[in-house]
């Protein structure tokens, strides 16, 4: 069966519907324990710095433990690789645009020399180099998303691209990630209205089914040739695709519609929306390499479904302890956020015997450390994932405060994660500005 029957056949057979599959042991030609040869990879982004009290996890007696505000991390220290003061020396170099220049830089380790002019000077991230070196056998070459909402610039005439991109394939070449779930849900599923308006959109509005049901007849016919664990695995799929269809497409009621915000779902749900869609799209191998922003830099998103008004950019600089409990509120909604994106991938079984998130590098990358004084010289990400590839496996890499190291050789690290070798940066470096050589302890 498995030599007349395969992943591309039955797409091709299925309604001219455009529903890919997850991973399945029927289409896979290697054996369910055999490994991934190289592994996901997702950019989780985090805006307006990360205060290292509420967010670096410390090590008593050997383990790691994530303080009270970073709590819904904790089911997955076991999968996590913390890593402590690294200095993002581009940023420090680049011009006053503190949140333009931290997350501009923190995924391409290279100095911005102006932002006046309107021109931009950047160059190529780290996911892009993955993606260019790699390529990656995918539908998608890479995806982008964001759950934020066009806001202000930085100073200095700093153009947008530098607040709202994380991932960009050149110095003026930035990845506008999409930022309404329905859009991402139709062009990776194919559920849309084709462009139409007026009358006719209605009519192809109400044409339009659920994209499971044009395939219910073959799904049925495939499933007859699954084992117990694909049926389970298709049947979690198709449910995980409807949910969020429903999520994403029930209509409002008219008198709601002034108060509905972007993308139709509250801000909290939009970014569920989201994470669903990554999910989906990893698990179903329409790309390898997502990066997400839960905020564009800057962000002045006013959190008052928390209990925490006040732009999230303004917090950030509190004056008082009534705005520092404000962003400690709001610090600790986006941990629990991303522990949610975690239990996803966790939660979602592979063929190979694992779960998604051994399978995916998770990099979690704040903008900058205490965004209180725009601390570029101290940021402290977190690996999780990578089963077999990096050691996230419970452990901390720290240098010291008064003597922090370059955030490029982390993506240096990352770069030989993937196998990629060579100079990519400026002056001979490895990547950018100054990554010469991996962080001993990140790789496998």
């Amino acid at each position: 069966m498995k030599t007349q029957l395969t992943r591309r056949r039955w797409l091709l057979g299925t309604s001219s519907a455009a529903l890919a599959l997850p991973a399945l042991e029927l289409f896979s030609s290697r054996p369910a324990s055999a490994a991934v040869t190289k592994p996901r990879l997702l950019v989780y982004y985090l805006p307006n710095g990360r205060n290292p009290e509420w967010w670096a996890p410390t090590t008593p007696g050997g383990v790691l433990t994530f303080p009270a505000q970073a709590a819904a991390l904790q089911p997955f220290a076991d999968q996590a690789l913390s890593l402590v003061n690294l200095s993002n020396n581009a940023a420090l170099a680049s011009p006053g645009a503190a949140h333009a220049m931290g997350t501009g830089t923190v995924m391409t380790g290279v100095t911005i020399p102006t932002v006046a002019g309107g021109a931009l000077h950047n160059d190529i991230t780290l996911d892009q180099l993955i993606v260019r070196e790699s390529a990656f056998q995918t539908r998608f070459s890479s995806l982008q998303f964001s759950a934020g909402e066009p806001g202000p610039c930085d100073v200095g005439g700093s153009s947008c691209a530098y607040t709202q991109s994380i991932s960009w394939t050149g110095p003026a070449s930035p990845l506008v990630p999409t930022i309404d779930p329905r859009a991402a849900y139709e062009r990776l599923f194919g559920r849309g209205i084709d462009g139409l308006e007026g009358p006719a959109g209605e009519i192809r509005r109400g044409s339009v089914r659920s994209i499971i049901d044009f395939v219910k007849e073959d799904a049925e016919i495939l499933q007859r040739a699954l084992g117990q664990a694909d049926k389970e695995r298709l049947e979690e799929y198709f449910d995980a695709v409807r949910e969020l269809e429903q999520n994403l497409f029930t209509e409002a009621e008219c008198d709601d519609v002034g108060d509905m915000p972007l993308g139709g779902l509250p801000y909290a749900e939009r970014i569920d929306a989201f994470h669903q869609l990554i999910r989906l799209a990893l698990q179903c191998d329409q790309t390898q390499v997502i990066s997400f922003m839960i905020e564009f830099g800057l962000s002045g998103r006013s959190h008052d479904f928390l209990g925490a008004p006040g732009g999230h950019h303004a917090l950030s600089h509190y004056t008082d302890n009534n705005g520092r409990a404000r962003l400690e509120i709001v610090e600790t909604f986006q941990a629990q956020k991303l522990g949610s994106m975690l239990g996803l991938l966790r939660d979602t079984p592979s063929p190979s015997g694992g779960t998604l998130l051994d399978e995916t590098i998770v990099l979690v990358i704040p903008s900058m450390g205490s965004g209180h004084n725009h601390d570029h010289a101290r940021n402290c990400p977190i690996l999780f994932g990578g089963k077999g590839v990096i050691n996230a496996d419970g452990r901390q890499i720290a240098f010291p405060a008064e003597s922090p190291h370059p955030l490029t050789n982390l993506h240096v690290s990352l770069l030989h994660a993937y196998d990629i070798h060579g100079s990519f940066g400026h002056s001979g470096a490895v990547f950018g500005d100054d990554g010469t050589a991996p962080i001993p302890g990140i790789l496998v």
